[in-house]
């Protein structure tokens, strides 16, 4: 059996069997905030599951056995993923990532190593991850989307659901989580449209006060693209331009960042090319 580390898999064909899906986050966690997250160390093996959608994502035809193996430092985080199916194929790809706010933004970018079912392709996963509180553990979970290696054309996508295996670290972040104020931090949405896009995008968003904003553009590897806007905007509907022409990313993701008077907000947006 091959060594887990961390992957995300997707098959672009898919299985008979399903489930009911469901959003993401998960139930009965507490979603950590930025501040508690600012405190966390992130580095080392992250050990779960991985739910596939169906095509029309009303339900999970198949689930993987899924581990990140990450390393930590400042906000980049780098490592190696593993995605094990029920037959033992498997794939190993490189990742890379970012942490911005309450999340971990992420996203595959090299295949090292792996067993190709019949038929069928391994995609590219990426994401936006929430740190979270279960019990003593600490768990990263949300949806993470999927695209081919090529092109980065959507595959069916699926959610994460994964545990830190040794959080001896962590103990005192998540002790004194249970008297933090601890919220998803996303009381106000950044929508982009469209996503995925082919050289330019719009970022959505709405103030229900007057607010200093600052909105950037980063690569996954945590590289500054550019700054949409900075300075001060009234309260109400908002949306900016993002061109991707002479960026000269390589993997095609990207991180909007979005700070309303200090707090941090962030959508991930991906390239077709």
């Amino acid at each position: 059996m091959k060594r887990l580390s961390v992957t995300l898999l997707a098959f672009l064909m898919v299985a008979s069997t399903s489930v009911n899906a469901t959003n993401a986050p998960t139930n009965n966690v507490q979603i950590l905030n930025a501040s508690q997250v600012s405190k966390l160390d992130v580095s080392g093996k992250w050990s779960g599951k991985r739910n596939q959608y169906s095509f029309d994502k009303k339900t999970f035809i198949e689930s993987f056995q899924y581990e990140f193996d990450l390393k930590q430092e400042g906000d980049i985080v780098t490592g190696t993923s593993t995605i094990i199916n029920a037959n033992g194929e498997y794939a190993d790809m490189k990742i890379e990532g970012v942490l911005i706010g309450n999340k971990l933004h992420f996203a595959e970018k090299e295949v090292k190593s792996a067993i190709r079912p019949d038929g069928k392709v391994w995609c590219f996963k990426s994401g936006e991850l929430y740190f979270a509180k279960s019990g003593d553990n600490l768990k990263l979970v949300g949806a993470t989307p999927s695209y081919m290696e090529v092109y980065n054309y959507p595959c069916s996508g699926g959610e994460t659901d994964l545990v830190k295996v040794d959080n001896s670290n962590n103990t005192q972040v998540l002790a004194n989580a249970g008297t933090v104020s601890a919220t998803t931090e996303d009381k106000m949405t950044v929508n982009v449209f469209p996503n995925p896009f082919i050289q330019s995008a719009s970022i959505y968003y709405n103030l229900t006060t007057d607010a200093k904003v600052n909105a950037e553009v980063y690569d996954i590897s945590g590289k500054l693209v550019t700054n949409l806007f900075e300075g001060n905007q009234k309260a109400g509907s908002y949306n900016l331009n993002f061109d991707a022409k002479n960026t000269g990313s390589m993997s095609g993701i990207f991180i909007v960042k979005l700070q309303v008077n200090g707090e941090v907000f962030s959508s991930q947006l991906v390239q077709m090319r």
